[in-house]
């Protein structure tokens, strides 16, 4: 039995089974709200400190990965090794130990993470959401958005100059 685990393993690092693997992992990432086609891939891969490249790869290609990466994935996910190899149907759950099926259950279904984006407005939100930015970038550009826009309502309030036209003596 140890042996049939450590073949199996070993197929899914080779490649042979990782289309289960990959077709699991976009189940898995999809059920848990990461949207796959705008920037989910990106976003997970931070969580698991894994380059996009290898998610994208694994996820639409079915390609294997290495045993660090796989564990990676699993601890960004909640679970260990064998509790994915077992989810993604690579092994039997007797042949490996797990939790019970009521705490694998339940790991699988995580409460969401909250919405850790403070504005409510959708073009400060969009700011907040831009990739590749430090808190303090996006918070600048935000104050300067926010400082434009109350420019401009206080060019509103004004009220219109009486312009006359001044003629110079002839």
């Amino acid at each position: 039995m140890l042996w049939e685990v450590i073949s199996a393993l070993s197929s899914l690092l080779v490649g042979k089974m990782a289309g289960q693997l990959g077709a699991w992992l976009r189940q898995e990432l999809t059920r848990r709200g990461y949207d796959l086609a705008k920037g989910g891939q990106s976003q997970f891969a931070r969580e698991a400190d894994v380059h996009v490249s290898i998610i994208n790869r694994v996820v639409n290609k079915g390609q294997g990965v290495e045993i660090d990466v796989l564990r990676r994935i699993g601890r960004a996910l909640g679970f260990n090794v064998g509790e994915m190899l077992v989810l993604a149907g690579q092994v039997e759950r007797d042949e490996l130990p797990v939790r019970p099926p009521e705490e694998l259950e339940e790991a699988s279904h995580p409460e969401p993470a909250p919405d850790t984006n403070p504005y409510s407005d959708p073009y400060e939100r969009q700011v907040w959401e831009m990739e590749g930015l430090s808190e303090f970038v996006r918070r600048s550009m935000i104050v300067a958005m926010q400082s434009a826009i109350r420019m401009e309502e206080e060019e509103d309030k004004r009220p219109n100059a009486d312009v006359r036209q001044f003629r110079r003596p002839s």
